[in-house]
């Protein structure tokens, strides 16, 4: 379109420089149907040797893009940007050479819609398809059916739905494997032999296969082949085994240490081509049965490879082995976030559906995925309850991960630091509600500017306070008193003179608290709340502390520290850049962009 558009602004009355006279000849010998890419490259170069004339290195770019489109070569992104920018170097130039473009390049133009359209109604004859699948139902011969020009079928069948879900993920990475290695026997062979364009993936939690599915399965086939440039991954909407709607369009929230499976507004996105608008749902996840480019697949499959590596060695486990999957709904899981890191989008054919129940119904946040992808809470469907696995052992090593790459505190840390404080903090001011008051001190102050009602703000990873009674303190009996209460809530604590160092059971998190009294509690007339519990503050000690901690200024590492900024780039739980390169604060005002950095959104 953006070619079209330029030639018809190119149209005109002038006359054409005699260095352009024998051009309309030459240009003829690109026309015939069959001409094959490289004569058209060898023909294009005698246009390309006439420097006076650029209406021939425009026409000759615009023929090398056509051909390479017609025979969908690798190259025919390249060629038709080279042809984008030939084209308006002729139109830069003036308009002598307008009479020119009414023929033969229309001509061009209309053969490659011509093309286009030809090789997309040929569907599956010429593409080669690999189905895999492991389940419980014996659809071996109804698979190895579905591709006129025949399948590489990879099949395993279980004995029970419980077992597809426990037996199929190795099932699953084996077959990846076969393919892998025969695409790359294939592009090793001097012969070569014809390229497996796309991947049909059946969910090993099909319950039942019928006639019409085995229609839908060749339609989407089709329609694959079809978009192939367009459309990476696809799937189906879904009925489950109770005949009930599922549809299988999610939003995916991958930020902040935390998964989420969000449900669309309105279901789904309507995509941006015009022809897969009225057809197709848009979004980031479809149904467990799935068609891929065959190449997209296996890059997937290789970023998945690098990102266990990768993500497993930052939290200081290189020689350890990952753990074992819990269940195949987790390679589905982890296709979904491939794709969405990597930035392809999901289709799903509106006509059809996929008999198969919800696979993220039995997904689970494996040890596995938690480590492959830095993530410590999920919830894979809106209604089911969240599922949290911790990955650091100390509040102080989640800290030193946060100084190190630039990140939000991981999540565990934060959500029990906030547990404790509401336990260890509730139970001081049920002891005598009037005469005893929390006042948070140091930068734990710095919450009450940053949304700390309900939690610490995302970049700290401690919390200080004074436990203020108005009435004489023996704090050693106090808590020796209250020790067995202390430890039934789950937390106990370490004497360290006039400070006392709570912390739960395990010792995953600390915090410090200085108890005393008697005080005037009365003075502190200031009432807020930090983590839901109320705590109190006065005039004067919140000038003093904005006065030294400067808190409009967000830094890591308080006075001391830097400006908030992400050293670790594509990491889910990245700070917002508040250095620029040098620039300071951006667009953005150095603030993230919801509030789904908190802990409960």
């Amino acid at each position: 379109l953006e070619i079209i558009s330029l030639v018809s602004q190119l149209h005109g009355e002038l006359d054409s420089p005699a260095a352009c006279d024998p051009v309309r000849e030459e240009l003829q010998a690109l026309l015939p149907e069959k001409v094959s890419w490289g004569q058209v490259q060898e023909q294009a170069g005698l246009l390309l040797q006439r420097p006076h004339c650029s209406f021939a290195k425009a026409a000759a770019a615009v023929a090398v893009a056509t051909a390479a489109i017609i025979e969908s070569s690798a190259a025919a992104t390249r060629q038709l940007h080279e042809a984008r920018l030939a084209l308006g170097q002729v139109l830069e130039e003036g308009a002598s050479y307008q009479p020119l473009l009414m023929t033969p390049l229309p001509g061009l133009l209309a053969r490659l819609a011509t093309a286009q359209q030809d090789r997309r109604s040929r569907g599956l004859q010429h593409v080669e398809t690999d189905v895999i699948y492991c389940g419980h139902l014996s659809i071996e011969e109804e698979l190895r059916s579905l591709c006129p020009g025949g399948c590489e079928l990879h099949f395993l069948e279980t004995v029970s739905p419980e077992e597809s879900r426990t037996a199929c993920y190795k099932h699953y990475q084996a077959s990846m494997a076969a393919v892998l290695q025969r695409e790359q026997a294939t592009a090793k062979s001097p012969v070569g032999s014809a390229a497996h364009g796309n991947t049909l993936i059946l969910s090993p939690l099909l319950w039942q296969w019928r006639p019409e599915l085995r229609r839908d399965l060749e339609r989407l086939l089709r329609e694959q082949a079809k978009w192939k440039d367009e459309v990476h991954w696809l799937g189906l909407p879904c009925v489950n085994g109770s005949s009930s709607w599922n549809w299988p369009v999610r939003r995916l929230r991958y930020e902040f240490w935390k998964l989420a499976y969000d449900v669309y507004p309105t279901g789904h996105e309507t995509s941006a081509y015009m022809s897969l608008a009225q057809f197709w749902a848009l979004g980031d996840t479809t149904s467990a049965t799935r068609v891929y480019s065959t190449p997209v697949l296996l890059s997937l499959e290789a970023f998945l490879e690098r990102r266990r590596r990768e993500y497993s060695e930052a939290l200081g486990r290189p020689s350890s082995p990952l753990p074992e999957p819990e269940s195949i709904s987790e390679w589905f899981v982890e296709l979904d976030l491939a794709a969405r890191i990597s930035g392809l989008r999901a289709y799903t054919l509106l006509l059809g559906v996929s008999l198969e129940n919800d696979y993220k119904a039995y997904a689970r946040l494996s040890a596995r995925m938690s480590q492959t992808f830095h993530i410590e809470a999920a919830r894979f469907n809106p209604k089911d309850a969240q599922q949290r696995r911790c990955l650091f052992s100390s509040s102080l090593e989640a800290a030193t991960f946060t100084v190190e790459h630039g990140v939000v505190i991981a999540w565990c840390t934060r959500q029990k630091l906030r547990q404790m404080f509401q336990a260890v903090g509730g139970w001081w001011l049920r002891l005598s509600p009037r005469k005893h008051i929390i006042v948070p001190v140091s930068a734990s102050l710095l919450n009450i500017f940053r949304s700390g009602e309900s939690g610490i703000f995302p970049w700290d990873g401690d919390i200080d306070a004074n436990f203020i009674a108005s009435h004489p303190l023996v704090v050693g009996s106090l808590l020796e008193d209250h020790r067995a209460h202390l430890e039934s809530l789950g937390y106990t604590y370490i004497l360290k003179g006039d400070r006392v160092v709570f912390h739960d059971l395990a010792d995953t998190v600390r915090m410090d608290i200085w108890l005393s009294g008697p005080q005037a509690v009365e003075a502190f007339d200031i009432r807020s709340r930090l983590c839901g519990v109320r705590i109190n503050l006065f005039r004067e000690q919140l000038d003093g502390t904005v006065m030294y901690y400067r808190p409009g200024e967000k830094l890591v590492g308080n006075t001391k520290g830097r400006l908030l900024q992400c050293l670790w780039k594509g990491h889910n739980a990245c700070l917002p850049d508040c250095v620029r390169g040098g620039l300071g604060v951006g667009k953005d005002g150095c603030e993230f962009p919801d509030d789904f950095v908190h802990l409960d959104t």
